[in-house]
């Protein structure tokens, strides 16, 4: 399963893209409120990149790879999200964007490779209490024997291999919505 730096970044790629998408049709800002539009856009990419990572939560709780990574707990955030963009940026589309930001964390996790049972994550939850994991095995697992030389330089590969797939999407994504910066009136 991915680091939290690969969640990060899928978490900002995911958002940013969809937020992105959801606020095409709005208006530019002025030059007398662009300044604050940029302190809203680099504030939902930061929340973005949260959201991506916020899933391994249950770690606190000797409870990893359950509800909390599951397409309910992404509709949970979502709906958070709509409480939180109508609050703080009166944008709609805030609640998706962080949806996909969190669901990320479920779609990388299944696609990782996973060595402490049960394997995979409860992706179904609500609907299923089955746990899923991908033949295709992307990420490396995370190696969690900290006191270990050799864990932590498999930790570091798996990391910089994280850097290396989902970096550029991560860079590119951003880039985009930091072009297309908008607000509404």
């Amino acid at each position: 399963m991915p680091t939290p730096l690969g969640h990060a970044l899928a978490g900002v790629t995911a958002g940013c893209l969809v937020l992105s998408a959801a606020e095409s049709g709005a208006h530019r800002p002025s030059a007398r409120t662009r300044g604050l539009a940029a302190l809203r856009r680099d504030r939902r990419v930061v929340a973005f990149g949260l959201c991506g990572a916020l899933a391994d939560i249950d770690f606190l709780f000797g409870l990893h790879s359950g509800f909390t990574h599951s397409v309910g707990a992404t509709i949970v955030v979502g709906l958070a999200g709509a409480w939180w963009g109508d609050a703080i940026t009166r944008g709609r589309g805030m609640a998706v964007a962080l949806g996909a930001a969190y669901g990320s964390h479920v779609l990388l996790d299944w696609l990782g490779s996973d060595s402490v049972a049960p394997l995979g994550v409860m992706a179904l939850w609500p609907f299923s209490f089955d746990y899923y994991l991908s033949d295709q095995q992307w990420f490396l697992s995370v190696c969690r024997a900290y006191t270990v030389a050799s864990c932590w330089r498999h930790n570091l590969v798996g990391a910089l291999r994280e850097v290396l797939m989902l970096g550029p999407a991560a860079l590119l994504a951003t880039m985009s919505f930091r072009a297309s910066v908008r607000i509404r009136r």
